[in-house]
């Protein structure tokens, strides 16, 4: 059979194994349609409705991803026209995105592939999902109680919910912004706070909110405070990292190589948290270990051992070579792998 896109599901679709996928009702997006045209689908009477022929690895979370992503872009329009939200308006992007990242974390699914995997995706939305997934797994690495690792996965989704007010020409605008952009972007942590103040949303989740920009030594914003909750600290560095490693309009996505120097730079300089960056980036450097790795001259080599303290300086087995100390010639892996 054909999906098409705004057909109304006549039943519950399930996947080979007899997960449920879509509930009966659904309306299908064209991307949704797309996902499911890929597949044969089939009519199976034990379920009372239908599956996928063959066993789809990832297929739920590019369903749900797919969900979430929709009712993201229903949510701006409903921002267009109203300053604060309902408990209608945003429980059930919420609890998509609560089985998600449930599905996410239970599958052991790497969050670093996921991100390559939808990195060709609109900027907004793909960040606030990958915030949440990411701020969790650091709750994860810093073996937080679930509960405190499931609101920092919800306060990451909501974090950037004030940018839904400002115009997309100057979200996306592919070069330098006024002093007057800056200015008006520079608003969406307030923005989103009045728009969720009215929900029943964990006041953690307005706190990060309203906080995500602000550092430790008071040069963010908006207030410039120096005294900032934990779990916020943790969104700060989920949402450093993912904003470095994301294609934007204004230049092409980071490696992660990359990304963790400026982490680690930022805990070095007293603005991110560094009893937060330090464990996140031994477990970013810790994903590399012993894969192969194109150095800039084209020499491969591997990394063998991780100093917890300089993680982005560990020491690597090169090709032809000794073993190198980057610690000891002051060098970072970004400055001499090969970035893409």
């Amino acid at each position: 059979m054909v999906f098409q896109k705004g057909e109304k599901l006549e039943e519950d679709l399930y996947s080979n194994s007899g997960v449920l996928l879509l509930r009966k009702g659904t309306f299908l997006t064209e991307r949704l349609a797309a996902i499911l045209n890929k597949y044969e689908v089939l009519r199976d009477p034990e379920l009372d409705g239908r599956r996928i022929a063959t066993e789809v690895p990832g297929i739920f979370h590019d369903l749900l991803y797919e969900s979430i992503y929709h009712e993201m872009e229903e949510l701006q329009r409903i921002i267009q026209v109203k300053t604060t939200l309902c408990d209608a308006e945003v429980e059930s992007m919420e609890k998509n995105f609560r089985k998600f990242y449930k599905e996410v974390f239970t599958t052991r699914t790497s969050i670093l592939e996921l991100m390559e995997h939808f990195s060709a995706d609109e900027y907004l939305f793909k960040h606030c999902i990958h915030v949440g997934l990411i701020a969790a797994n650091i709750g994860k690495i810093l073996k937080l109680h679930p509960e405190k690792q499931s609101l920092l996965a919800q306060m990451g989704l909501f974090h950037d919910i004030g940018k839904f007010t400002i115009d997309p020409q100057i979200l996306n605008k592919p070069g330098r912004l006024t002093d007057a952009e800056f200015a008006l972007i520079k608003k969406h942590p307030e923005a989103g706070y009045r728009l969720l103040e009215k929900t029943s949303l964990d006041p953690m989740i307005l706190k990060g909110t309203l906080m995500h920009h602000e550092r430790l030594d008071g040069s963010g914003y908006p207030d410039g405070r120096k005294t900032i909750p934990f779990l916020v600290r943790i969104l700060s560095v989920a949402d450093t990292f993912d904003a470095i490693c994301s294609n934007r309009a204004y230049r092409r996505r980071q490696p992660v190589f990359f990304a963790i120097d400026e982490l680690m730079a930022d805990a070095d300089a007293g603005r991110l948290d560094r009893e937060i960056v330090l464990p996140f980036a031994n477990f970013l450097m810790e994903n590399y270990r012993k894969q192969p790795i194109t150095l800039r001259n084209g020499v491969k080599g591997s990394i063998i051992r991780i100093h917890p303290l300089h993680p982005n300086q560990p020491v690597l087995k090169v090709e032809g070579y000794p073993v190198l100390n980057l610690m000891e010639q002051n060098l970072t892996l970004f400055q001499i792998a090969n970035p893409y």
